[in-house]
């Protein structure tokens, strides 16, 4: 009896230990688990190998790539003048129209000049009598009738006499406003009998054929920033897009913004860009002409690399690349792709190096 079940005994762990090693050869795995292990694509319903993965690509080709900074500014006017009198008085006559373009030079206003008018008539009286007696003592001076002395007294009144001439004759001036630059005149404040002041705004006289563009940048683009640099902005309410050069550069940085001030100038050839507006401004850093851009979702960064995926013969291969200028959706590729290359945008993070692909769509 002992003998039997020892015999039994023995023979059960006989069969576990085969069953063991059966097991460990896979002779019990699934069709799916023994292809898995080996390596090979897993059988689809009928036995073959799963479709290629549907893709999107993006043809390489060459963009224009303009590297840009953005920033907001104001428009202010090429010339602006606060239009005022030199001196104080009765205003007697306006000769412009509120609106009307005037030219350098114009009348625009006349004050009251009566008593300074009389006082030239009373100066020039005064140094024409002055003028015969020097032709009546220069004669007597030729025959001794008069002294050396004499002669430079009266030389010297008669040069007096022409120096309050020309401060009376200069006072008259101040009485005429005349424009001192060619465009366009606002709206005036005054009125004809109006008594006015070196302080009163008579109106403002705007030059409108160019505009300038003040905006700043923060100071980390300083080392970039120049003379000639060329900008577009528009301005709130329109949609147009102006083009304008950077001329001048404030030479410091605002400690409260941190910020540089900038300023460009464009034309303004149909006066359509009122000074004052808002504006948005772009500045254009660089330009290339034939530059390669890809979509941002077709590059995959790793450790210390980039990579794409590019499609050669139905396959996926990886390309090793660098980059440049990064903009809202694309990315400027300086290396690794040439013209006419085929990038896979879509199911990027799913593919693997020779995967089989089919391409759906072509952005």
């Amino acid at each position: 009896m002992k003998f039997s079940v020892r015999k039994l005994i023995f023979v059960l762990l006989a069969l576990v230990f085969a069953l063991g090693i059966f097991w460990r050869l896979g002779y019990f795995s699934s069709e799916e688990e023994k292809n898995k292990a080996a390596g090979s694509p897993m059988p689809g319903p009928g036995g073959k190998s799963d479709p290629p993965q549907a893709i999107k690509v993006y043809v390489v080709k060459n963009e224009v790539l303009e590297d840009r900074i953005s920033s907001v500014g104001t428009v202010i006017p090429n010339e602006e003048v606060d239009l005022k009198c030199e001196i104080s008085g009765k205003i007697i006559k306006i000769h412009f129209t509120e609106g009307a373009v005037v030219s350098k030079g114009q009348l625009l206003l006349t004050l009251n000049d009566a008593d300074l008018q009389a006082n030239l008539k009373k100066v020039t009286i005064q140094k024409v009598l002055l003028e015969k007696r020097k032709l009546r003592d220069e004669k007597l001076f030729a025959r001794q009738g008069v002294s050396e002395e004499e002669m430079e007294t009266l030389n010297a009144q008669l040069s007096a006499q022409n120096a309050e001439l020309e401060v009376v004759q200069s006072q008259i001036d101040k009485t005429r406003l005349l424009a001192p630059f060619s465009w366009q005149i606002g709206l005036r404040y005054v009125s004809e009998g109006s008594y006015v002041t070196p302080t009163v705004k008579i109106a403002d006289l705007i030059d409108l054929s160019q505009v300038k563009v003040d905006f700043s940048v923060p100071e980390k683009y300083m080392t970039v920033m120049r003379k000639g640099l060329r900008i577009s902005f528009t301005v709130a309410g329109g949609q147009r897009e102006y083009l304008g050069e950077v001329y001048a550069i404030e030479p410091k940085v605002e400690q409260a913004t941190r910020t540089i001030q900038i300023r460009a100038i464009s034309r303004n050839t149909e006066h359509e860009i009122l000074p004052g507006a808002f504006a948005t401004v772009k500045i254009i850093l660089q330009k290339i002409d034939n530059a390669f851009m890809i979509p941002t979702q077709a590059l995959i960064p790793e450790m210390d690399k980039k990579k794409v995926y590019v499609l050669k013969q139905g396959k996926a291969t990886p390309m090793e690349v660098s980059t440049g200028t990064r903009t809202e959706s694309r990315i400027h590729i300086t290396e690794g792709l040439h013209l006419g290359d085929t990038v896979i945008t879509s199911g990027i993070l799913q593919i693997r190096p020779g995967a089989n692909v089919k391409v759906t769509e072509v952005e």
